[in-house]
């Protein structure tokens, strides 16, 4: 268990500050369902007031909002969007539309780590930003969502440890911690990225 306590020590360190850079216009690039591509100042804008999450964007000094069937993928300075079809976890502000998911990519390789963004009421008259891990392997298109602990809005009876867990076949020592939750939010992003860098931890 030694060197998994230093590989998540290792990446916490490596771990970015959290950022709102996706959530403000800034410099990023885009690619539409019909094709299209070119640069803009962006920003992801969570659904509310009876309007689906969606990209904004701002060229030539006209904002125009996509919805998410619209979008193939887009980037915020370092944060990367793309759209998720057929995407189950619909939470919040999003439960009520059928669209598909912008999610943020935050790990690549034989086991994929993105971030979905949603809004929920946490008190009347007060809402709450979330980020809700979801993983998949690479080449497939199916999600599952990884929450110890709790997230608002989130039933964790859909996220069942064991899900998560079988996506790392090839470190049983992960697996097991994935099993029982014992994998931290923080220590996810790094934990993921050793694996799929072939680091395994040893008993």
């Amino acid at each position: 268990m030694r060197l998994f306590n230093l590989v998540l020590a290792a990446g916490a360190l490596l771990l970015p500050a959290v950022a709102h850079a996706q959530f403000s216009f800034a410099p990023g690039t885009y690619q539409l369902a019909n094709g299209s591509q070119g640069n803009a100042s962006l920003k992801l804008a969570l659904a509310e007031n009876g309007n689906p999450t969606m990209m904004v964007g701002v060229k030539n000094g006209k904002e125009r909002r996509f919805r998410a069937a619209e979008v193939t993928a887009f980037t915020v300075e370092n944060h990367r969007f793309v759209r998720a079809n057929d995407f189950r976890f619909r939470i919040g502000t999003d439960a009520d539309f059928k669209e598909p998911a912008l999610l943020e990519v935050t790990e690549s390789g034989p086991v994929e780590l993105f971030y979905y963004h949603y809004q929920v009421e946490m008190r009347p008259g007060l809402m709450g930003h979330v980020k809700l891990p979801v993983l998949r392997k690479a080449g497939t298109s199916t999600f599952f969502a990884y929450s110890p602990g709790r997230s608002p809005g989130f039933d964790q009876k859909l996220a069942p440890g064991p899900f998560v867990a079988a996506l790392f076949p090839a470190d049983p020592v992960l697996q097991r911690q994935f099993a029982i939750n014992a994998v931290s939010r923080a220590q996810l992003a790094a934990v993921v990225h050793a694996y799929n860098q072939g680091v395994r931890l040893t008993p």
